[in-house]
C-alpha cells in the first residue's frame, strides 16, 4: 500500500509540475505586461503634464508681454493675434524637453498642430477664468 501511494504521489507531482509551471509562466507574463502598461502610462502622464505646463506658461507669458500692451493701445488685430500664437508656440516648444517633444510627436503626429490647438484652448480657458491646464 505504501509503495502504491508513493508511486501515485510521484505520478501526480510529475503531471502537476508542468501545469503549475505554465500557470506561473502566464502569471509572470501578465505581471510584466501590466508593469509595462503602467510604465507607459506613467511616462505618458509625465510628458502630457509637462506639455500642459509649458502651454499654460507660454500663453501667460505671451499675454503679459505682448497681448496686454497691444490691447491697451487698442491695436490688437487679427495679424497680431496670429503673431501672438506664433510667440506662444515658440515659447511652449522652448519649454519642452527633447524627450517630451519626441513623445508628443509619436503620440499626436504633428507637434506644431497639437501645440497650437492646446494653446488656443488654453487662451480660451484663461479668458473665461477656467482653471489652467494641469
Amino acid at each position: 500500500m505504501n509503495d502504491f501511494l508513493t508511486t501515485l504521489l510521484q505520478a501526480v507531482i510529475v503531471a502537476a509540475v508542468p501545469v503549475c509551471a505554465a500557470f506561473i509562466g502566464q502569471a509572470v507574463k501578465a505581471l510584466a505586461a501590466y508593469l509595462g502598461r503602467k510604465s507607459d502610462s506613467d511616462m505618458a502622464r509625465k510628458y502630457l503634464e509637462a506639455a500642459a505646463s509649458a502651454i499654460s506658461t507660454a500663453v501667460t507669458y505671451t499675454s503679459q508681454t505682448y497681448v496686454d500692451g497691444l490691447k491697451k493701445a487698442g491695436a490688437f488685430t487679427p495679424e497680431n493675434q496670429r503673431e501672438a500664437l506664433e510667440i506662444a508656440l515658440g515659447q511652449a516648444q522652448s519649454l519642452l524637453t527633447k524627450e517630451a517633444k519626441a513623445f508628443l510627436k509619436e503620440a499626436y503626429g504633428d507637434l506644431e498642430a497639437y501645440l497650437k490647438s492646446r494653446i488656443e484652448a488654453e487662451v480660451r480657458n484663461q479668458k473665461t477664468a477656467l482653471p489652467v491646464l494641469a
